[in-house]
């Protein structure tokens, strides 16, 4: 059975977070409620224009278009749709559902299990004292989600193992410990936990510590996060906070100029993929055109220091990549550590699992963490055509 994708899991969160708050929305009116027009009865749907209001007032959207814009993308993703079918979603008085509200989303098991997991997540249930109103767990207001000390570090917003399984048990949401701990394996393979230093699978033990990862994905406005998962472009207000994270990315990744989009013809799709075929005095690393600077794939600064920590979530692997008559087929950015930047999809490097985001260790050999991409670039020239890499990734994969 195949897996959900982790882009496919945080749309479904995002969407399913913004149902929950639209349908709590209370002021002026409910949002989401039963809707008459010429007669009909739509039940609990919302019109566009009102949750384009909703989104810019409360910061999920820098305008209308964004906003327009992150609702298209759930609607794609089949979280909202018209209530007829027969509309895009549009800033106008049209009538509108989540699908979540007329059992027209399509369930598998891992939907299914994404959205219990986002409702024990998101319940108050782990303070007994919790109103029906609360929602995202507060670690300063629960009993079971705390900041708890695990050897020398204290982990914000973490829990027990066996609290969990307790509290699975005692509120119903499984029938015995050994389903509850079944179903935190299912929650943490998929992504919806980890434990603290990703070390130990979901197990009933006193002195395991685990966190819930949902809120991360929530951490940002829905107008980013929806942008960053589709690689989308959205408006930029001048001096907005991404606009300036974009400058300073900019800035990061060697101290280029704005970069500027790859070309979608096939020519120049051909030569960005070179590969390290140039002369080794080529200024640019990865054989692309001169005038050819692809957008920086990595999104946080990651150092050297935390791709070598023992308890980080960075391994290492060993990639052997044969040289086809193009070249390689990658291109390498960055400096201290060097990343991969882009990879052909139908090239070598590719077939070899080589991805986007990887974070150069060696080159045949050498260690390269402190190196620049150009100096990197410059010792994948003097190969052969076969290329022995070592590669730092997350371990939950790129």
């Amino acid at each position: 059975m195949e897996r959900i994708s982790a882009k496919s899991m945080q749309i479904l969160l995002l969407g399913e977070h913004l149902r929950v708050r639209l349908h709590n929305e209370r002021d002026p009116g409910d949002i989401i409620k039963d809707r008459r027009y010429h007669l009909r009865l739509y039940p609990c749907c919302f019109v566009g224009r009102d949750v384009v209001d909703w989104l810019v007032h409360h910061g999920e959207a820098v305008n209308r278009t964004a906003a327009v814009q992150c609702m298209c993308i759930l609607q794609e993703n089949n979280i909202i749709h018209h209530v007829c079918d027969d509309h895009m979603f549009k800033d106008e008085m049209l009538f509108y559902r989540f699908r979540r509200d007329d059992n027209t989303l399509p369930i598998t098991h891992d939907v299914a299990l994404v959205i219990r997991g986002y409702n024990i997540s998101q319940r108050p249930l782990m303070n007994h004292d919790a109103t029906p109103n609360d929602s995202i767990i507060k670690a300063d207001d629960c009993h079971l989600v705390k900041q708890q000390q695990c050897e020398d570090f204290v982990y914000r917003s973490c829990f027990i193992g066996s609290s969990l399984v307790d509290w699975m048990v005692e509120r119903g949401e499984t029938n015995d410990r050994f389903e509850a701990v079944l179903l935190g394996r299912e929650l943490l393979e998929i992504g919806l936990m980890k434990h603290v230093t990703d070390d130990h699978h979901f197990k009933d033990d006193p002195s395991t510590y685990y966190q819930f990862v949902i809120e991360k994905v929530f951490a940002k406005k829905l107008m980013e996060a929806l942008c960053l998962l589709e690689g989308r472009q959205l408006p930029l207000t001048p001096g907005s906070p991404r606009e300036v994270r974009k400058k300073n990315l900019s800035l990061l990744m060697g101290g280029r100029s704005i970069p500027v989009p790859l070309s979608p013809s096939r020519e120049a799709r051909g030569n960005e993929f070179t590969g390290f075929r140039q002369s080794p005095g080529s200024p640019d690393s990865g054989g692309s055109p001169g005038n050819f600077s692809p957008r920086p794939v990595i999104v946080r600064e990651v150092t050297v220091d935390e791709l070598l920590d023992n308890n980080g979530p960075y391994t290492m692997k060993t990639i052997r990549v044969m040289s086809d008559a193009v070249g390689f087929g990658f291109v390498v950015r960055g400096s201290e550590p060097v990343f991969v930047q882009t990879v052909d999809p139908s090239g070598p490097a590719a077939a070899a699992g080589l991805k986007v985001r990887m974070f150069i260790h060696s080159v045949n050999g050498k260690e390269v963490l402190h190196w620049t991409h150009k100096e990197v670039a410059k010792e994948i020239l003097r190969g052969q055509n076969v290329l022995d890499l070592v590669v730092m990734t997350h371990f939950r994969g790129s």
